[in-house]
């Protein structure tokens, strides 16, 4: 291309790939600068992927929702294990399920009033020497390039970054008789090996998975193992389609010159608990405001880490002890009885 054209092209301050929460949170705190940004989504819509859909106290934090779009607080947790159950219950909801299409919808809503342009439909198909190709032939030149497309993302394959760690997730979504009134997670080592299976109420439904890793768990296994659970558990998923995809939770960084990822494209999600919301949003906002101020010291994004690497320790001690998982677990749920215990728990996830 001749500097020519190059110069033709039309030009932003800062590009995101990618309309998830990361993305738009990246989007939402920039529009409050003077830079001029453009958001592309591949698809339609916004928000549409397998997800519990489990907002803590910490995401709320960063992006309060309004009520009508929380379809249930939950004020109840349940750690079971083979043999035995801890529960807790606190004093105010702790964690909020939402539809994460309807997440999608409200964050892209809060960029209507703004300067941020987005486009729907705009699938990147080239990155080169800030300038980016769609899909339709579109070209656009940017100064900032934020990779915000999930664990296919483009922008990290431009960077050369391969995925080394992944998780798998499959989930149903069913209606429920009546409102179940708890969350709840289930360990169990032979049959989901260091991770584990959950229930999420949303009101009128709920919404059952489990997550393992596919490079130290036979996938065919776990699926076998989840349909048996769920019989044991007497749930009936009827005709809800299960949903699966795999998860990246392999972190090698956010910062590359003037491309940044963020969310799951920079890996961010848990190794352990597949947990991404939190650490999308927090990237999204961090990334935006080092876009603003070189000078910024994205202090949030460290706890991130920290809090990422926690539970990579947590992960590691449970897949290291081999024969002995399933006696962990039961000691785990045997510590979650005593109050310090579930107490510092409870913080570290809300």
């Amino acid at each position: 291309m001749t500097l020519w054209k190059l110069l033709a092209l039309e030009a932003f301050d800062v590009i995101i790939v990618g309309g998830g929460p990361a993305g738009l949170q990246c989007a939402r705190v920039l529009s409050g600068s003077q830079l001029r940004i453009l958001l592309l989504e591949k698809d339609v819509s916004f928000g549409d992927k397998l997800c519990a859909g489990g907002l803590t106290l910490k995401d709320m934090k960063i992006l309060p929702l309004p009520d009508h779009l929380i379809q249930q607080k939950i004020l109840k947790f349940a750690l079971h294990s083979r043999r035995r159950t801890a529960e807790t219950q606190t004093a105010f909801p702790f964690v909020f399920t939402v539809d994460r299409r309807e997440l999608g919808a409200y964050q892209r809503s809060l960029l209507n009033d703004t300067d941020v342009v987005v486009r729907t439909r705009s699938q990147v198909t080239e990155i080169g020497d800030h300038k980016l190709k769609l899909k339709t032939g579109e070209e656009y030149r940017f100064r900032y390039l934020v990779g915000a497309d999930g664990y296919a993302s483009v922008v990290r394959r431009h960077l050369g970054l391969k995925i080394s760690h992944r998780l798998m997730g499959m989930q149903y979504t069913f209606s429920v008789d009546q409102k179940h009134p708890e969350l709840e997670m289930f360990l169990d080592a032979r049959k989901f090996h260091t991770w584990y299976a959950w229930i999420f109420p949303h009101g009128s439904k709920i919404a059952v998975g489990c997550c393992w890793d596919p490079a130290r768990v036979n996938s065919q296994k776990v699926k076998f193992n989840f349909q048996e659970w769920l019989k044991e558990k007497g749930m009936d998923p009827g005709q809800s389609r299960l949903d699966s995809r795999p998860i990246a939770c392999d972190y090698q960084g956010y910062h590359f010159g003037d491309v940044f990822l963020v969310g799951e494209a920079a890996g961010l999600a848990s190794g352990f608990t597949g947990e991404g919301i939190y650490q999308a949003l927090v990237s999204g906002q961090e990334v935006a405001k080092i876009i603003m101020d070189p000078e910024y010291k994205p202090e949030v994004m460290s706890e991130v880490l920290k809090y990422n690497r926690t539970l990579d320790r947590m992960m590691a001690v449970f897949r290291r002890a081999g024969p002995l998982r399933g006696a962990f677990q039961e000691f785990l749920l045997f510590l979650m009885t005593r109050n310090w215990i579930r107490n510092k728990i409870n913080t570290l996830f809300s």
